[in-house]
C-alpha cells in the first residue's frame, strides 16, 4: 500500500472520532485569496511558504527547532500566505494552526488530505483561512460538495490537480485557484514540466505550482508559463536564512 492510500484510509477511520465533535463557527471571510492577488497584481511572485516537520521523502528537514521560530520568519518575510501540513504523516497537527495564528496575521492554509465535511469545520474551527482539496483522493461529485461548503463557512479553497484527468473533476466548478503538484503523490516523484504543460489548459484561472520549486527554477517555470504564484515548502525549510531566501525568490 502506497503512503497516499494509507493516509486515506487513516482520514475515513478518523470521522468516527470527529462525528462526535460540534465545532461552534464564525463564517468570517477568507483573506487568502486576495492576499495572493494583491501580488500577482503588484508584479510580484505570490509565495505561500510552508512548515512541515517532515515528508515521505525527507525524513527531517535540515534548519526547523520550533514552529515558532519558522511562523516569525515567515512573518517578517515576502511571502503572502503560509501553509501548514496538520498530517500526522508530516509530523503535523491541527494545535500547529493555533500556534501560528498567534505569531502571524498572514493568511493560512491548512494543507492535509481533507476528504469530509467535518473536517472542513475543524479547519474553520483551528483558524484556517483556506483549506486544499486534492482531485486525486475525491470524486468529482464529493469534490465539488466539499468546494462549494468550503464557501459558506467562509474558506478560500485551492484544489490540487496532478494530470489532465483530474481537469475534468473541476469542470462543475467555478475554481478562482489551481495547485498543479509537481509531486506524484503515489510514487513521490517530482516533474517540473507538470506545471508548465498543464497552465496552458488552464484560463482565467490564478495557477499555483507546487512541490520541487526552488531559486533554481522558479524563472524557467515563469518564463514558460502564466504562473506567477508558488507554494514552496522543502527549498525553505532547508535555508538556514529562510528571510532572505524567501525574498530572493520574491524577486526572481
Amino acid at each position: 500500500m502506497n503512503i497516499l492510500d494509507k493516509i486515506v484510509i487513516e482520514k475515513i477511520n478518523h470521522l468516527k472520532y470527529l462525528n462526535q465533535k460540534n465545532y461552534n463557527i464564525k463564517k468570517n471571510k477568507s483573506s487568502f485569496f486576495k492576499a495572493i492577488k494583491k501580488e500577482i497584481k503588484n508584479g510580484n511572485n505570490a509565495l505561500i511558504a510552508e512548515f512541515k516537520r517532515f515528508s515521505p521523502s525527507v525524513n527531517k528537514f535540515k534548519q526547523i527547532k520550533f514552529l515558532q521560530n519558522v511562523i516569525s520568519d515567515y512573518d517578517k518575510s515576502n511571502c503572502c500566505c503560509i501553509s501548514i501540513l496538520t498530517d500526522k504523516n508530516f509530523g503535523g497537527s491541527l494545535n500547529d494552526l493555533l500556534v501560528a495564528k498567534k505569531i502571524t496575521k498572514k493568511p493560512i492554509i491548512r494543507k492535509d488530505f481533507i476528504i469530509n465535511h467535518k473536517q472542513i469545520e475543524e479547519s474553520k474551527y483551528y483558524g484556517a483561512d483556506a483549506i486544499l482539496l486534492i482531485a486525486k483522493i475525491l470524486t468529482k461529485k464529493k469534490l465539488t460538495e466539499l468546494y462549494n461548503y468550503s464557501l459558506e463557512l467562509g474558506l478560500d479553497v485551492l484544489i490540487e490537480i496532478e494530470n489532465k484527468n483530474e481537469l475534468k473533476k473541476i469542470s462543475e466548478i467555478d475554481a478562482k485557484l489551481i495547485g498543479i503538484n509537481n509531486r506524484n503523490l503515489r510514487e513521490q516523484k517530482i516533474d517540473i514540466n507538470k506545471s508548465i504543460e498543464l497552465a496552458k489548459l488552464l484560463e482565467n484561472i490564478v495557477i499555483v505550482s507546487e512541490s520541487g520549486v526552488n531559486k533554481k527554477n522558479i524563472k524557467s517555470i515563469k518564463q514558460s508559463s502564466n504562473i506567477s504564484s508558488f507554494l514552496i515548502g522543502g527549498s525553505i525549510l532547508n535555508q538556514n536564512d529562510k528571510i532572505t531566501y524567501i525574498n530572493n525568490l520574491y524577486q526572481s
